[in-house]
């Protein structure tokens, strides 16, 4: 079985977006972190299952707001993965980091400014 493991060429990823797979593994967006993220909130959804039919009351709607909350996230990860666009504005195993936003083209009003409110 080792034999075969070591002849075995390596997954390429056909369903992910190229500009996703083209990103070095340390980036904060790589896609080998994005699948641990994604493995990671599954497992957390498959425990939290079990225990939103044993709770009840404010335990139980704790809970269930988690396990929504993961499941949109797998979403967004899943959407990140089609067409390397990142929807949510968090990120991490448990979107724990914030998403730094950039504009990439400015929108002006009638007198040539810049839209926006910048403090």
């Amino acid at each position: 079985m080792a034999k075969a493991r070591a002849a075995k060429k390596p997954p390429t990823y056909k369903n992910v977006h190229k500009d996703v797979k083209d990103l070095d593994d340390d980036h904060y967006l790589s896609l080998k972190k994005v699948k641990e993220w994604e493995k990671h909130n599954k497992d957390r959804v498959k425990e939290l299952k079990p225990l939103i039919r044993k709770a009840s009351g404010k335990e139980q709607r704790v809970l269930e707001r988690e396990l929504f909350n993961r499941q949109g996230y797998l979403k967004y990860i899943a959407t990140y993965l089609d067409t390397a666009t990142w929807l949510d504005l968090f990120y991490g195993k448990d979107q724990e980091h914030l998403m730094k936003w950039r504009t990439l083209v400015y929108a002006y009003d009638e007198e040539g400014f810049i839209k926006g409110s910048f403090k």
